[in-house]
C-alpha cells in the first residue's frame, strides 16, 4: 500500500499550518516503516518455518518385565487346631522361639545308631532323636526340624518297645516326673507333638533355626516300624 503526497497541496496550504503538516508526516512515516518492518519480519518468520521440517518421531513403547508371581507358602503358618507346621516354626520365630508349643507334622526321618560290632569299643552315638517335616516324604534337611530329649539311648527305646508288646510297659511313680519313652516313632508317622522350641536342647542339638525338646505327642497316622540296629548282631 502507497501514499502519495503531492507537493502542491503543500505549497498551497497556509504557512501557518504547515508544522502540523509535517508532524503529521512524520508520524505517518513512523506507520509505514513499523508496517513495512512488520510485513518483513512475518515474511521471515513465513520463510523459516517454510524451511524448517519437523518430523514427528515414533511414539516409545516402555517394555517394562512382567510382575513375577511368588510361589505359594509350602505350608500354613499354623493348623486350624493353632499347632504349628514345620514351616510355621521358623517362618514365626520370633514368637515360637524360647517356648511350648504344639507342633502337627510328619516323622521324615528316625536316627538309629549304627550297631557297633562285638568285643569293639565304639564311640558314644548321638542321643535318639527325629526329624519332622511337613511332607511324609521330605528329603530336604532344610526342611525338617530335629526332635530330641525323649530317651536317653536306643536301648532305651528297644527295651520300650519289647516292653509294650508283652504288655508290660512301666509306668513312673506319681511322684516322679518321667517322661514316657514313646514306642511308636515310625517314618511316615504324622504325630502333634508338645515341645519346647529353642536354639539349644537339653539332648545337645542346636541349629540356628531351631529345635525341638520332646514333651509328650499323640499319633494322628502310623508309622513304619523299623528294625532297630540293638537287635542287630
Amino acid at each position: 500500500m502507497g501514499v502519495v503526497i503531492h507537493s502542491y497541496s503543500v505549497l498551497a496550504c497556509p504557512l501557518s499550518n504547515q508544522p502540523e503538516k509535517r508532524d503529521a508526516m512524520k508520524a505517518l512515516s513512523w506507520i509505514l516503516c513499523v508496517c513495512a518492518l512488520t510485513s518483513m519480519l512475518a515474511g521471515c518468520e513465513q520463510t523459516a518455518q517454510a524451511k524448517v521440517q519437523v518430523e514427528r518421531l515414533p511414539d516409545v513403547k516402555p517394555s517394562l518385565p512382567s510382575v513375577p508371581s511368588l510361589p505359594p507358602a509350602p505350608a500354613p503358618v499354623q493348623n486350624p487346631d493353632q499347632s504349628y507346621t514345620v514351616y510355621g516354626l521358623r517362618r514365626a520365630i520370633r514368637r515360637t522361639i524360647n517356648t511350648e508349643l504344639n507342633i502337627t507334622a510328619y516323622i521324615a526321618k528316625v536316627f538309629v545308631p549304627e550297631a557297633c560290632p562285638p568285643k569293639q569299643k565304639c564311640p558314644l552315638p548321638p542321643a535318639p532323636h527325629i526329624y519332622l517335616a511337613d511332607s511324609k516324604t521330605e528329603t530336604d534337611p532344610a526342611k525338617m526340624v530335629i526332635v530330641a530329649g525323649y530317651a536317653e539311648n536306643q536301648k532305651a527305646i528297644d527295651d520300650a518297645i519289647t516292653a509294650a508288646k508283652h504288655g508290660k510297659a512301666k509306668k513312673a511313680p506319681d511322684e516322679v516326673e518321667i517322661i514316657p519313652v514313646p514306642t511308636d516313632f515310625f517314618p511316615g508317622a504324622k504325630v502333634k507333638l508338645k515341645g519346647r522350641f529353642s536354639f539349644m536342647s537339653g539332648a545337645g542339638f542346636q541349629s540356628s533355626e531351631g529345635v525341638v525338646d520332646y514333651l509328650s505327642h499323640e499319633t494322628l497316622e502310623p508309622g513304619v516300624p523299623l528294625e532297630t540296629t540293638s537287635k542287630k548282631k
